[in-house]
């Protein structure tokens, strides 16, 4: 019997493998982490020992998430090709335990070996790490192989044979797994129920948190984007034993406990704790803030090892300060929906200021949870952005002049006297190894990090950036950094390719955008090259910054014109050279944002972005803080044709995953579509009642908010069989097929999401700021016919309601026959219609009006797309005097009209958000 130290001092590991594979007749490896860049070191000589006829077993696992999905379809690949090859995946075949071996087992013709340590088949482990192997070879049987080979047996026995099936099912489970090294993490069972976009980015955020010591976490997240199942999920990773919710409201305990049933099932017990019911025996307890707090002592100060705060943007309230204060779990997890909800900022503090989760980044800035930025958009004439090819356009820019004027450009807009730690996002893999060669030849220490590193090459990466003793300055990469990055001390981002998606600029700028000590600010470089179609992206990417995410061209244009000084966000500079400028404003008077093929590609973008194969969905567009607005889709006039819905959109594209639905099918969808974007939910919670229960019970959905009543309710109803939605309690189809079914609990589902993000709960008649449609008002009145022409109506109550269109789409001088504009915050001047006087039926009307709701908008329509109103709230006339409006008559000749002008002198004044783009002007 022969034994022997392995190690990697002189590669006598790998070395030592090679050579049992080319003299073997069998192989056997169980081996707990597989990476292709590690596999590819020993490839050759396990397939020439496969093509020599030796018999090869591998088991490997799905641990830590550590496996990747090459080196599994390299071995499905050859369990095709050689039969005397299989291969085995432990896919949470052991539960919780982890599978953690590292052996390998050889037969000769005469002898057997075993070789067992610490070396999974890595590049690391089998090259660099400091790894310890043993090896014994014998002759003879001996019991350690014995052992071992009825070790081996039994794993086969236990472990899944490798499929297609089996490695699609862990590419999903990758999807929502967080990549770390050997430190326990447990997996939910996916099949079980699947993490959105959104929750997957929060989960991966507040675990990678938790690792490094925090104890506390507050995501911010719209409501109805699924933040109890976030909660469920998080508290499933942490293997939570004893668990509290606690929320405001007695009527969210009942839907919290379902979804944590949902995710935990039969593993754990679960009750209420509130006025009517007291469960203290569960071990997992949902309770009432208001009860709770008066019987604190009941419960012991760290009874619950995770404790989740709901609607936390009440936290503030004594009842949860209470609460908080008592309690000593392991992990507490606040939730909130949107941040304008929140009107204290003490929330941040309560939870150490923590946030995982992101809020847009314009919030985020301005409650100092990021720094802010430097934006400069450069105009690069020196590169070309014409090609469709990225490697041509890759190879304009790392042209050696161009190289030349991005570090003259890196060096005007450094920091002085700090070590530039910059990341400068390129169009592929060989344009960033380019790009960092050429930028090395300038003087500065660079290297390229491309999705080919492996998490021990990329983690090294980014601490040497930031170590101001080590010489890295620059790491030029293509899309690693997307997402799910830290690097905190970023001082500098460059664009190096064309900005072809508003979501993936948010992403890359937001990469640099972490607190540090000591940093003020993030420089951001973006060059733009000549021919750059597509550079409208630039402005729609920063304009969604704004209170206001509209992407109208006349609010564009302007935008860029003013360095989007109107964003009014705290330390936030974008400045755009002159060059640049006409560049973008030229593309934006030229682009069609409604064109098919402006369309189709911020649809590509977006779904290569969610990693989604067939179609995003309707919620998708929502679970996704960065998507496109989904109406852009459903509202399109696509070859002169309106699209209807989503669906309709996606078969105009040539999508060709979508269902297949017949006419009366799409018709239904189209219709239901056609309501899109709700400002009242009632339609669509009817239409869900009807795909839940097969039936109508109005009253039932009474409890769904404060602004339902039973007149809202009968108003839809009405509506819904006018447009001949429904028939009787049902739906205006015969059958509803399942994927039929699938597809509109996926669209009312959005529409009622949006709806409460966009409107929730309010105590006026009218959101303030909200946008509506004019059939949309009518049906916010009660009214039967939502069609109306007119620009001002009346009621019974001595109310008008004032529809006002600014025509900023027009030239300034043919703006002038209309008088109707802001004064200032607090006033607006108005013109009545034509042949108004003081004396007629329609001045009488006016004069004797006692309250005037104001809807305005910019303009009435922008390629094809009519636009909504937006709602500034209630005020009173004032200041009445007659006028007149030039009206240019058929024969082209002009007429002047009779008209009054009033003064509405506003109850609330407008807010500063709001001011640039409807042109309010600031008045002393």
């Amino acid at each position: 019997m022969n034994d022997k130290f392995l190690c990697n001092n002189n590669c006598s590991f790998i070395n030592k493998i090679k050579y049992n594979l080319s003299i073997c007749r069998s192989f056997c490896f169980s081996v707990s982490f597989i990476k292709k860049a590690g596999l590819i070191l020993l490839e050759r000589e396990i397939i020439d020992a496969l093509k020599r006829g030796s018999i090869g077993k591998i088991i490997t696992s799905t641990y830590q998430n550590f496996t990747d999905i090459p080196s599994l379809d390299t071995f499905m690949s050859w369990s095709k090709e050689y039969p005397n090859f299989e291969c085995h995946l432990d896919y949470n075949c052991f539960n919780d335990n982890g599978f953690h071996t590292k052996g390998y087992l050889f037969e000769y013709d005469n002898s057997k070996e075993l070789i067992i340590g610490s070396n999974n088949i890595t590049r690391y482990a089998l090259l660099k790490n400091v790894e310890w192997s043993l090896s014994i070879l014998s002759k003879d049987n001996f019991s350690s192989m014995d052992d071992a080979s009825i070790e081996f047996s039994d794993l086969w026995n236990k472990t899944l044979p490798i499929s297609n099936e089996l490695i699609n099912k862990y590419k999903v489970l990758l999807d929502f797994a967080i990549e770390k090294w050997d430190m326990d993490y447990f997996n939910p069972d996916i099949n079980v129920i699947k993490p959105n976009t959104m929750q997957r980015k929060a989960l991966k955020e507040i675990s990678r948190n938790r690792d490094m010591g925090v104890t506390k976490a507050l995501v911010v997240a719209a409501t109805g984007s699924g933040k109890t199942y976030l909660a469920a999920f998080d508290a499933k990773n942490f293997n939570a034993k004893r668990l509290l919710f606690v929320v405001h409201r007695d009527t969210i305990l009942n839907d919290a406990k379902v979804t944590f049933t949902k995710v935990f099932g039969a593993t754990r017990s679960y009750g209420l704790y509130t006025g009517n019911e007291q469960n203290l025996e569960a071990e997992f307890i949902f309770a009432s803030n208001t009860m709770l707090s008066r019987h604190l002592d009941l419960f012991s100060k760290k009874e619950f090892d995770y404790i989740v705060i709901d609607e936390c943007h009440h936290a503030s309230a004594e009842t949860y300060k209470k609460i908080m204060n008592y309690f000593e779990p392991s992990f507490i997890l606040g939730l909130t929906a949107t941040p304008e909800r929140m009107d204290n900022e003490d929330i941040f503090e309560l939870f150490e200021r923590n946030l995982p989760f992101e809020l847009r980044l314009r919030d985020a800035i301005i409650n100092n949870l990021v720094v802010p930025f430097h934006y400069y958009g450069i105009r690069d004439v020196l590169a070309n952005y014409k090609y469709k090819d990225n490697s041509l356009i890759s190879r304009e820019i790392a042209k050696s002049d161009n190289v030349e004027f991005i570090a003259s450009q890196i060096e005007i807009y450094r920091l002085k006297n700090q070590k530039l730690k910059a990341i400068a996002f390129c169009t592929s893999i060989s344009h960033a190894k380019t790009m960092a060669n050429a930028l090395n030849n300038y003087g500065y220490s660079t290297l390229a990090l491309t999705g080919f590193n492996d998490t021990g090459e990329r983690i090294k990466a980014f601490n040497n950036l930031q170590d101001d003793s080590n010489s890295l300055e620059l790491i030029c990469t293509v899309d690693i950094l997307n997402e799910g990055v830290d690097i905190p001390q970023i001082n500098m981002v460059l664009f190096l390719r064309p900005t072809e998606s508003q979501t993936i600029f948010l992403q890359q700028l937001g990469r640099g955008l972490r607190l540090y000590e000591g940093k003020e600010y993030l420089t951001v470089l973006d060059f733009i090259g000549n021919n750059y179609d597509r550079s409208v992206q630039i402005a729609m990417a920063l304009g969604t910054l704004g209170t206001n995410t509209g992407i109208e061209k006349a609010y564009l244009r302007e935008m860029i014109m003013t360095d989007f000084k109107s964003l009014y966000i705290p330390g936030v500079e974008i400045n755009i050279d002159s060059l640049s400028k006409e560049e973008i404003i030229n593309n934006i008077e030229r682009a069609n944002f409604n064109r098919k093929d402006f369309l189709y590609q911020d649809f590509e973008n977006f779904r290569r972005y969610i990693k989604c194969e067939t179609y995003p969905s309707h919620m998708d567009y929502l679970n996704c803080d960065c998507a496109p607005d989904l109406m852009r889709f459903i509202k399109a006039k696509i070859n002169g044709r309106k699209s209807f819905s989503y669906y309709s959109f996606l078969s105009k594209i040539g999508v060709e995953s979508i269902p297949v639905f017949n006419q009366i099918e799409i018709d239904l969808i189209n219709k239901l579509s056609d309501l899109l974007p709700l400002s009242r939910p009632d339609e669509y919670l009817i239409v869900k009642q009807i795909l839940d229960k097969n039936k109508i019970e109005l009253n039932s959905l009474l409890v769904y908010n404060s602004r339902i009543n039973i007149n809202t309710l009968n108003n839809a109803s009405f509506h819904l069989v006018k447009d001949k939605i429904i028939i009787e309690d049902r739906l205006n189809i015969n059958k509803i097929s399942d994927d039929l079914k699938d597809y509109l609990n996926d669209l009312v589902e959005y529409g009622l999401t949006r709806c409460e993000i966009e409107f929730g709960e309010f105590d006026t008649p009218f959101k303030i700021y909200g946008n509506y449609y004019k059939e949309q008002i009518m049906k916010e009145l009660l009214e039967e016919t939502t069609m109306f022409l007119k620009g001002t109506k009346f009621d019974d109550n001595h109310n008008v309601y004032c529809f006002v269109g600014l025509k900023k789409d027009k030239p300034k001088q043919e703006r002038t026959f209309y008088k109707d504009k802001f004064i200032s915050k607090k006033v607006f001047q108005w013109e009545s219609e034509n042949n108004t006087t003081i004396n007629n039926e329609t001045g009488k009307k006016l004069l004797s009006c006692k309250t005037v709701y104001l809807f305005v908008r910019k303009m009435d329509e922008e390629d094809g797309i009519t636009l909504p109103f937006t709602y500034f709230g209630t005020g009173r006339f004032d200041n009445v005097r007659e006028s007149f409006v030039e009206v240019v008559e058929k024969d082209g000749t002009t007429d002047k009209k009779k008209t009054l002008l009033f003064d509405i002198i506003l109850d609330k004044e407008v807010d500063d958000s709001y001011c640039f783009e409807f042109e309010v002007p600031e008045v002393e």
